[in-house]
Parts: structure tokens; C-alpha cells; sequence
């Protein structure tokens, strides 16, 4: 399957490809052979020879979806171009940024009424002894934060807004 992905703010062509329990993945001009296991929904585990990545995927607002893989967050909107199946992604309207995992909040990177930049870091959380950065996902103003530090998060948990 031939894909166009915004990861981001950055274009890119992806290429997927399933054969025998392998996926074969092409990233712009790099190619991936990979091994690739789903013990949950939404987590995947990467075999790449000896190196293991795990990779979480969800949606907070059903336009993107949230990645992080090795502690990094990305936000990234695939377009199949098979069926040029493109949806709309405006990122009009206060957004919510959403915990990726359960964890602890360890800081509180901005308050309210701080302008955020999109891709800058709003919370960083810390989930299996990683500190995982939780991002804006557009340019703003933050209009809430509803954790503080020290405090315990859940998965999909809201930990602030951006208007």
C-alpha cells in the first residue's frame, strides 16, 4: 500500500508491504525489514535484526494520529493515495493534548495563557522509568492544564488544552 504522510509539518512517501509475517517499509529513500508484534491494541513492537522498537499509536481528536516511538512524540496524518481517502485537518478549535500512557507527571512545562508553538513541549511525563515529552499538536495559547507535578496520569488522560 502506497501512502502520503505529514509527520510533523514534514511531507513523506510511505510504502507498506506484508509478506510472510515481515513488513517490508519504505520511508522516503529508506527501507525497513521488519519483524512487527501487537501484544495491545494501539502498541506495536519493531524487530530490526537485533534492535527492538516499541511503537504507540492513537488518536486523540480522530484527524491525527500521536506516535511515540522511543520516548519521542510525533504527530502525523497518513493519506491513502489508492483511494485519496484525505480528510479535512484543520486544527481549528481549542485541541486537547492527551497523556500517551499511564504515568507521572514529573513537569509542567507551561502555564495557562503561555504561548505554545506547534511540536513544542507542553508536560513530560514519566512512563517505565522514560521521561516521555507530551507535545502541542498546533501553535497557540494554552488555555488549560489540568495535571500537576507529581501527580499520576492515566492512559488518553487530558493534561491540557491549547486554543
Amino acid at each position: 500500500m502506497k501512502y502520503e504522510a505529514e509527520i510533523n509539518g514534514h511531507q513523506i512517501s510511505l510504502e507498506v508491504e506484508q509478506h510472510n509475517g515481515r513488513v517490508v517499509a519504505r520511508a522516503g529513500k529508506r527501507s525497513y525489514d521488519l519483524e512487527v508484534a501487537t501484544p495491545e491494541r494501539g502498541v506495536y513492537l519493531m524487530f530490526l535484526g537485533d534492535q527492538v522498537h516499541e511503537v504507540r499509536i492513537w488518536s486523540a481528536d480522530g484527524n491525527f494520529l500521536q506516535v511515540t516511538v522511543g520516548g519521542r512524540q510525533f504527530t502525523a496524518n497518513i493519506i491513502d493515495r489508492k483511494h485519496r481517502r484525505v480528510s479535512e485537518h484543520r486544527l481549528e478549535g481549542p485541541q486537547q493534548i492527551i497523556a500517551p500512557m499511564p504515568g507521572k507527571v514529573v513537569r509542567v512545562l507551561l502555564k495557562p495563557g503561555d504561548e505554545v508553538a506547534a511540536g513544542q513541549g507542553v508536560v513530560i511525563v514519566e512512563a517505565m522509568k522514560m521521561q516521555n515529552e507530551i507535545k502541542s499538536t498546533k501553535a497557540g495559547r494554552i488555555l488549560e492544564v489540568r495535571v500537576a507535578e507529581g501527580e499520576s496520569v492515566n492512559n488518553k488522560q487530558v493534561l491540557a488544552i491549547v486554543e
